[in-house]
């Protein structure tokens, strides 16, 4: 009983972990691009695509870090894309003082959970 319970310990430790290394990585990739488009006078036009990339990279990262427990890669990555995203909304929310619109919201969550859903498929098999 003892091992399964240290199992179910570890697992909500891996998606912890896997989700703060993804809000941890999105902060260093956002610090590197706003570096980036003030030495390169980036145009506004470059922003969006950027910020969605930097979100799938953090989530692919993330998923990574929290596969390694005794999660499957799968639920990894839908956690920690959902998880991801949702306190994206918030925060970005709370800053704003307002709700984005609810299609939005279900988009970022649909992208969140998909970059999720891949990057733990892909972590499963690399592991193999």
């Amino acid at each position: 009983m003892a091992a399964k319970d240290s199992a179910l310990r570890s697992a909500p430790a891996s998606l912890v972990r896997g989700t703060l290394i993804s809000v941890l990585a999105t902060a260093v990739l956002v610090l590197v691009f706003s570096v980036l488009v003030l030495l390169l006078d980036l145009g506004g036009s470059v922003i969006t695509p950027v910020n969605q990339v930097i979100k799938v990279v953090s989530i692919l990262a993330g998923t990574f870090a929290a596969s390694t427990g005794r999660v499957r890669g799968w639920v990894a990555g839908l956690t920690v894309g959902g998880v991801y995203m949702l306190l994206g909304i918030v925060l970005y929310c709370a800053f704003a003082g307002r709700l984005l619109p609810a299609v939005v919201m279900a988009g970022d969550l649909g992208l969140g959970l998909a970059a999720g859903l891949l990057s733990g498929m892909l972590a499963a098999s690399l592991r193999r």
